[in-house]
């Protein structure tokens, strides 16, 4: 290789090895700020159910239920709107895919989803989530049912206690 390309290459690599690190600082610190969570979020969130804190529900009762060995946190809450709330809390992380909660009239439990069951929605993991009531859930006695979809099976069921709502 050619004496004065070997310096050049040399001197090249030297200044981009002490410019480059600084370069890439320098646009670290410059970058623009940009906020990952603000008013704009709150509609993903309330359309997802999940409940925030300028919400601030005022929890009417609170019940543990079993649900194959697994136990669940029941409140029923009232919003400041008087919109009534079922918020299910895991607590434990649960160990199944995809579960999708049932509403269903009756005195009896099934492992099945009925055709009248109503929908709620998804639970996952163990976090809390809020599900809106329906004044057919509040008069008839009825159960819950977790049904996992993409195993396409019941997990397990349990009666919901008329004492969560007035």
């Amino acid at each position: 290789m050619i004496s004065s390309r070997r310096k050049a290459h040399f001197y090249t690599v030297a200044i981009l090895s002490g410019v480059l690190p600084l370069v890439f600082l320098a646009g670290l610190l410059w970058r623009p700020s940009i906020p990952t969570v603000d008013e704009t979020t709150d509609k993903l969130f309330a359309a997802a159910n999940f409940s925030s804190q300028e919400d601030a529900n005022r929890v009417i009762a609170s019940e543990i239920l079993s649900v194959n060995n697994i136990e669940v946190l029941a409140e029923t809450s009232k919003s400041a709107g008087g919109a009534i709330f079922l918020e299910l809390e895991p607590t434990e992380a649960l160990q199944f895919s995809n579960i999708l909660v049932y509403w269903s009239a009756g005195e009896s439990a099934s492992d099945t989803v009925d055709k009248k069951a109503i929908l709620l929605g998804q639970l996952s993991g163990s976090s809390r989530r809020q599900f809106p009531v329906s004044s057919a859930m509040q008069d008839k006695p009825g159960y819950l049912l977790f049904y996992s979809r993409s195993q396409d099976q019941a997990i397990g069921s349990t009666s919901l206690p008329s004492n969560l709502f007035p």
